[in-house]
């Protein structure tokens, strides 16, 4: 498997993250005609398919979709999975669209932005979560083609036309302060496994405590939820 599958299977390890992530947007999934923009190998995809009446999984990586229809092959909530990107979804409307840590992927993000907005019902949600920071911007950034990392201003210069941001957060605070005074898990290109374990199932918790402590104020991460607005 090429190095990006490589950080995505050693992803697959940071369950609590993952959850935690999600729980920010489980109500916005909640039995919701639902697509997500590059599901990768499928780590968010499993857990807000429990929340989704109908799930759509857009992926641009061909040895990745073959994994994906294998892993859900089972799964009737998961209603297709499509070789491609947001603009292979034409003449389709979702009520939310999920698009984790795909955006700092993509040069033209404006383009993205709009084109994913095209894709929602009037009322509905565009969920992003991305790397937060410019000044936590390392190594493994690089090596996993991210293009930069966000903070809030970069959404509120984005035009979003008469749709709105509805919330906008920083999260996991103490994977921030790691990567600020340690630089742990990322003096090199590729963080170990052992080292994904240790923030997930140590880090992560105690971030859960601290970012309400510090109001979300900062964080590794960034969640921005968007409502489409006709």
């Amino acid at each position: 498997m090429k190095y990006i599958g490589e950080e995505l299977e050693n992803f697959k390890l940071a369950t609590f993250w993952r959850k935690y992530t999600l729980s920010f947007f489980k109500h916005h999934l909640k039995n919701k005609k639902v697509a997500e923009i590059g599901s990768g190998v499928g780590s968010f995809s499993e857990i807000a398919v429990k929340y989704c009446s109908e799930l759509n999984l857009i992926e641009p990586d061909k040895e990745f979709v073959k994994y994906l229809k294998h892993k859900f092959k089972k799964n009737s909530k998961i209603n297709k999975i499509i070789n491609g990107t947001s603009k292979d979804l034409k003449n389709k409307k979702f009520d939310a669209i999920l698009h984790l840590q795909v955006l700092e992927h993509i040069v033209k993000d404006q383009k993205e932005i709009d084109d994913n907005l095209n894709l929602l019902n009037n009322k509905g949600k565009l969920l992003i979560i991305v790397p937060a920071f410019m000044s936590l911007y390392s190594s493994f950034d690089y090596a996993i083609g991210h293009v930069k990392r966000y903070e809030k201003k970069d959404f509120n210069n984005f035009n979003l036309g008469k749709s709105k941001i509805i919330k906008m957060i920083y999260i996991d605070s103490c994977g921030y302060l790691l990567y600020k005074i340690f630089k742990l898990l990322i003096n090199n290109d590729q963080p170990s496994k052992w080292s994904i374990i240790v923030w997930d199932k140590i880090f992560i918790p105690l971030s859960r405590i601290f970012d309400f402590i510090f109001r979300y104020k900062f964080g590794k991460n960034l969640i921005v939820i968007i409502e489409k607005n006709d």
